[in-house]
């Protein structure tokens, strides 16, 4: 299989992008934002999150991140919980 791009990811359809990273992403971490639960993965040389909708129980986005300053929620949410950030699991 040739290597993922981001352009080529970005493409993708919601089910084809879900896909791919479930079939070759490895997840990283997982924390709760409100009514979402925001999982990380890593596919290829990028990251990529996505966000579930836990009242509608569907995946609601899934997106490159490009501000890799966003990870620090994760690290941040993984030492200190707080009620509207729970930590729920890490890998």
């Amino acid at each position: 299989m040739k290597t993922m791009t981001r352009d080529d990811f970005s493409k993708k359809t919601l089910a084809e992008k879900g896909l791919l990273v479930m079939n070759n992403g490895k997840h990283l971490t997982q924390v709760r934002k409100g009514d979402y639960l925001q999982n990380l993965y890593s596919l290829e040389d990028f990251f990529v999150e996505i966000f579930y909708s836990i009242s509608t129980d569907k995946i609601h986005n899934i997106e490159i991140m490009t501000d890799l300053s966003r990870i620090d929620q994760y690290i941040d949410d993984s030492i200190k919980p707080s009620k509207e950030s729970e930590k729920i699991q890490m890998n």
